[in-house]
């Protein structure tokens, strides 16, 4: 016979939220002619206010992906878009390289813009989306980043591995982005 101690605790656990409740709608990836894509669509489980504090709060990215080794803001722009370098391992396979990467990073209302600035990264092109906003207490983001690398990248690992990778990365950053947000 169970104790009702133990029950409770049975139905509480069955019944609770699970730790990170990321609920992804969709991710894609796309690798073409040197190119890279993804885009994610997902529901956090946090207030949008927090999740826009966590995606503003440039200086810790590097909590949210152990692959985000450096990240700061290193300057404004005459418009007053902050320069935000980042400093990113990126592996596929048997394939490292440290990343560096300067943006240039616009906020709107619930949505940051991000233009590669090609000069000062690693990166020929490339450019980032971040869309957020509340959907009953919950947060919808869409997340779109699109780049090529200035460096060369074997075709086994582009063809091979880096959606994977890919995918692998975008989804680790969001989850990390919803669990700060809750915590907040």
């Amino acid at each position: 016979m169970r104790s009702p101690c133990a029950t409770l605790l049975v139905a509480l656990a069955l019944g609770a939220p699970s730790a990170l409740a990321l609920e992804v709608v969709s991710l894609e990836t796309r690798v073409t002619d040197g190119g890279y894509r993804v885009m994610l669509e997902a529901l956090l489980d946090a207030p949008a206010e927090q999740v826009a504090r966590v995606l503003t709060d440039y200086a810790g990215y590097i909590a949210l992906d152990p692959r985000i080794r450096k990240s700061e803001v290193i300057g404004a722009t005459p418009a007053g878009d902050l320069l935000v370098h980042t400093r990113i391992v990126a592996c596929a396979a048997f394939f490292c390289r440290n990343v560096d990467r300067v943006e240039q990073v616009r906020r709107l209302e619930g949505r940051l813009l991000a233009d590669v600035v090609p000069e000062r990264s690693d990166l020929r092109w490339g450019w980032a989306s971040t869309d957020w906003s509340d959907v009953d207490g919950r947060t919808r983001v869409r997340y779109t980043a699109e780049f090529q690398p200035d460096f060369w990248v074997p075709a086994v690992v582009a063809r091979s591995y880096a959606s994977t990778t890919l995918k692998e990365s975008v989804l680790q950053l969001f989850r990390s982005v919803e669990e700060r947000s809750r915590v907040q």
